[in-house]
Protein backbone atom coordinates (compact mmCIF):
# COMPACT_ATOMS: atom_id res chain seq x y z
CA UNK A 1 0.00 0.00 0.00
CA UNK A 2 1.36 3.60 -1.44
CA UNK A 3 -0.10 5.15 1.27
CA UNK A 4 1.63 3.79 4.23
CA UNK A 5 4.04 5.63 5.62
CA UNK A 6 7.39 4.28 8.12
CA UNK A 7 8.74 7.44 10.48
CA UNK A 8 11.47 6.77 12.57
CA UNK A 9 11.24 8.94 15.21
CA UNK A 10 14.24 9.23 17.62
CA UNK A 11 15.17 5.27 16.85
CA UNK A 12 11.64 4.25 17.24
CA UNK A 13 9.65 3.20 14.19
CA UNK A 14 6.12 4.14 13.18
CA UNK A 15 4.08 3.67 10.53
CA UNK A 16 0.42 5.35 9.64
CA UNK A 17 -1.19 6.83 6.24
CA UNK A 18 -0.10 9.77 4.56
CA UNK A 19 -3.14 10.99 4.80
CA UNK A 20 -3.26 11.06 8.74
CA UNK A 21 -0.21 12.55 8.18
CA UNK A 22 -1.18 15.77 5.92
CA UNK A 23 -4.49 16.21 7.40
CA UNK A 24 -3.61 19.44 9.37
CA UNK A 25 -1.41 21.98 8.49
CA UNK A 26 1.95 21.60 10.11
CA UNK A 27 5.28 19.60 9.80
CA UNK A 28 4.26 16.84 7.88
CA UNK A 29 2.09 18.61 5.41
CA UNK A 30 4.71 21.03 4.40
CA UNK A 31 7.18 17.82 4.35
CA UNK A 32 4.64 16.19 1.85
CA UNK A 33 3.98 19.33 -0.42
CA UNK A 34 7.23 21.16 -0.98
CA UNK A 35 10.43 19.82 -2.34
CA UNK A 36 12.38 20.08 0.93
CA UNK A 37 14.37 17.22 1.37
CA UNK A 38 13.57 14.47 3.92
CA UNK A 39 16.09 12.40 5.90
CA UNK A 40 15.52 9.55 5.80
CA UNK A 41 17.34 5.93 7.82
CA UNK A 42 18.91 3.14 6.17
CA UNK A 43 15.99 1.31 6.00
CA UNK A 44 13.84 4.16 3.74
CA UNK A 45 12.22 5.39 7.06
CA UNK A 46 11.46 9.20 6.97
CA UNK A 47 13.77 10.25 10.03
CA UNK A 48 12.66 12.46 12.69
CA UNK A 49 15.31 13.87 15.52
CA UNK A 50 12.71 14.10 18.51
CA UNK A 51 11.83 12.18 21.19
CA UNK A 52 9.17 9.15 20.31
CA UNK A 53 7.51 9.85 23.81
CA UNK A 54 4.66 11.31 23.16
CA UNK A 55 4.84 10.66 19.08
CA UNK A 56 1.29 8.01 19.20
CA UNK A 57 -0.20 10.81 21.33
CA UNK A 58 0.57 13.29 18.65
CA UNK A 59 -0.33 10.58 15.76
CA UNK A 60 -3.72 9.73 17.44
CA UNK A 61 -4.51 14.00 17.60
CA UNK A 62 -3.93 14.01 13.35
CA UNK A 63 -6.21 10.86 12.81
CA UNK A 64 -9.13 12.34 15.03
CA UNK A 65 -8.51 15.60 15.70
CA UNK A 66 -8.73 15.59 19.43
CA UNK A 67 -6.65 13.65 21.96
CA UNK A 68 -8.12 13.74 26.14
CA UNK A 69 -5.09 15.08 28.03
CA UNK A 70 -6.54 14.14 31.58
CA UNK A 71 -4.43 10.65 31.89
CA UNK A 72 -1.77 12.82 30.89
CA UNK A 73 -1.58 15.84 33.16
CA UNK A 74 1.82 15.71 34.41
CA UNK A 75 3.10 15.70 30.74
CA UNK A 76 1.21 18.73 28.91
CA UNK A 77 4.12 20.81 29.25
CA UNK A 78 5.89 18.52 26.97
CA UNK A 79 3.18 18.01 24.70
CA UNK A 80 3.07 21.04 23.92
CA UNK A 81 6.59 21.68 23.23
CA UNK A 82 5.88 18.60 20.79
CA UNK A 83 3.03 20.51 19.07
CA UNK A 84 4.94 23.10 19.01
CA UNK A 85 7.73 21.52 16.58
CA UNK A 86 4.97 19.61 14.68
CA UNK A 87 3.17 22.89 14.24
CA UNK A 88 0.22 21.59 15.42
CA UNK A 89 -2.12 24.35 16.23
CA UNK A 90 -5.47 22.45 17.24
CA UNK A 91 -2.97 20.36 19.73
CA UNK A 92 -1.12 23.62 20.97
CA UNK A 93 -4.91 25.13 21.79
CA UNK A 94 -5.72 22.04 23.87
CA UNK A 95 -2.66 22.06 25.57
CA UNK A 96 -3.23 25.34 26.67
CA UNK A 97 -6.98 25.20 27.62
CA UNK A 98 -5.83 21.77 29.54
CA UNK A 99 -5.87 22.87 33.14
CA UNK A 100 -4.94 20.14 35.52
CA UNK A 101 -5.03 21.65 39.48
CA UNK A 102 -2.88 24.19 40.33
CA UNK A 103 -1.46 25.70 43.21
CA UNK A 104 -3.19 29.01 43.74
CA UNK A 105 -2.14 31.61 46.08
CA UNK A 106 -5.09 33.39 45.99
CA UNK A 107 -7.86 30.97 44.87
CA UNK A 108 -10.71 32.64 46.01
CA UNK A 109 -9.77 36.42 45.68
CA UNK A 110 -9.50 36.63 41.53
CA UNK A 111 -11.84 35.42 39.09
CA UNK A 112 -9.85 33.02 36.94
CA UNK A 113 -11.16 32.06 32.94
CA UNK A 114 -10.87 28.29 31.79
CA UNK A 115 -11.30 28.28 28.38
CA UNK A 116 -11.12 30.74 25.49
CA UNK A 117 -14.74 30.65 25.04
CA UNK A 118 -15.55 31.90 28.53
CA UNK A 119 -12.93 34.86 27.86
CA UNK A 120 -14.69 35.59 24.59
CA UNK A 121 -18.20 35.34 26.72
CA UNK A 122 -16.96 38.44 29.47
CA UNK A 123 -14.95 40.26 27.06
CA UNK A 124 -17.05 40.80 24.26
CA UNK A 125 -19.13 43.89 24.82
CA UNK A 126 -18.79 43.86 28.33
CA UNK A 127 -20.63 46.73 30.46
CA UNK A 128 -17.64 48.22 31.86
CA UNK A 129 -14.07 47.73 30.92
CA UNK A 130 -12.46 44.32 31.48
CA UNK A 131 -8.90 44.15 32.52
CA UNK A 132 -7.84 40.24 31.77
CA UNK A 133 -4.03 39.31 32.77
CA UNK A 134 -2.50 36.07 31.31
CA UNK A 135 0.23 34.04 33.35
CA UNK A 136 2.13 30.93 33.01
CA UNK A 137 1.82 27.92 35.10
CA UNK A 138 4.96 26.47 36.57
CA UNK A 139 4.89 22.74 37.33
CA UNK A 140 1.34 23.05 38.57
CA UNK A 141 1.81 26.13 40.62
CA UNK A 142 1.41 29.66 39.83
CA UNK A 143 4.26 32.41 39.90
CA UNK A 144 2.18 35.96 40.38
CA UNK A 145 4.09 39.08 38.51
CA UNK A 146 6.59 41.04 41.09
CA UNK A 147 6.11 43.85 39.16
CA UNK A 148 2.37 44.79 40.67
CA UNK A 149 0.86 43.60 43.84
CA UNK A 150 -2.31 42.09 41.85
CA UNK A 151 -4.50 42.35 44.77
CA UNK A 152 -3.84 46.03 45.63
CA UNK A 153 -4.76 47.34 42.03
CA UNK A 154 -7.54 45.03 42.09
CA UNK A 155 -8.73 47.01 45.20
CA UNK A 156 -8.17 50.50 43.69
CA UNK A 157 -9.86 49.82 39.88
CA UNK A 158 -12.82 47.28 41.30
CA UNK A 159 -15.13 49.90 40.98
CA UNK A 160 -14.17 50.99 37.62
CA UNK A 161 -12.94 47.55 35.93
CA UNK A 162 -13.62 43.49 36.00
CA UNK A 163 -10.49 41.96 36.69
CA UNK A 164 -9.50 38.22 35.54
CA UNK A 165 -6.79 35.70 34.98
CA UNK A 166 -6.24 33.80 32.24
CA UNK A 167 -3.54 30.91 33.20
CA UNK A 168 -2.04 28.96 30.74
CA UNK A 169 0.86 26.26 30.10
CA UNK A 170 4.45 27.26 30.54
CA UNK A 171 6.22 27.49 27.13
CA UNK A 172 8.54 28.65 25.00
CA UNK A 173 6.19 31.38 23.44
CA UNK A 174 4.59 31.94 26.97
CA UNK A 175 7.01 32.66 30.01
CA UNK A 176 5.53 36.06 31.19
CA UNK A 177 2.85 38.02 32.57
CA UNK A 178 0.99 40.33 30.44
CA UNK A 179 -2.51 41.54 30.09
CA UNK A 180 -5.35 43.06 27.57
CA UNK A 181 -7.72 45.66 28.29
CA UNK A 182 -11.16 45.23 26.69
CA UNK A 183 -13.81 47.76 25.92
CA UNK A 184 -16.20 49.41 23.79
CA UNK A 185 -16.53 45.98 21.89
CA UNK A 186 -12.66 45.62 21.09
CA UNK A 187 -9.12 44.87 22.79
CA UNK A 188 -8.82 48.60 24.05
CA UNK A 189 -5.05 48.24 24.93
CA UNK A 190 -2.58 44.74 24.41
CA UNK A 191 0.45 44.22 26.41
CA UNK A 192 1.50 41.03 24.89
CA UNK A 193 4.72 38.98 26.00
CA UNK A 194 4.47 37.85 22.38
CA UNK A 195 6.06 41.06 21.38
CA UNK A 196 8.97 40.59 23.60
CA UNK A 197 7.83 42.94 26.09
CA UNK A 198 7.98 42.98 29.70
CA UNK A 199 5.11 44.24 32.24
CA UNK A 200 5.77 46.63 34.21
CA UNK A 201 3.63 48.73 37.46
CA UNK A 202 4.18 52.00 35.24
CA UNK A 203 2.89 50.63 31.97
CA UNK A 204 -0.04 48.94 33.53
CA UNK A 205 -0.84 52.07 35.41
CA UNK A 206 -0.92 54.60 32.44
CA UNK A 207 -2.53 52.07 30.40
CA UNK A 208 -5.94 52.21 33.10
CA UNK A 209 -5.93 55.58 32.89
CA UNK A 210 -6.13 55.88 29.26
CA UNK A 211 -8.88 53.09 29.05
CA UNK A 212 -10.52 54.59 32.05
CA UNK A 213 -10.80 58.52 30.21
CA UNK A 214 -12.16 57.32 27.26
CA UNK A 215 -15.13 55.68 28.67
Amino acid sequence: MTDIVKLNVGGTIFQTAKSTLTKFDGFFRTMFETPIPVPRDESGAIFIDRSPKHFDLILNFMRDGHVGLQKYSEDVEEILKEAEYYLLGGLMELCNNYQKPVELEYPDKFRYIRSDEELFDVTFVPNKPVLVFFGPIFGGSVRYPECVNLLEFQKKYASKVEFYIRLFVYSDNFQVWYYKGYANGSIYFDFSSYYGDVMTANDLEESMQRMLLNQ
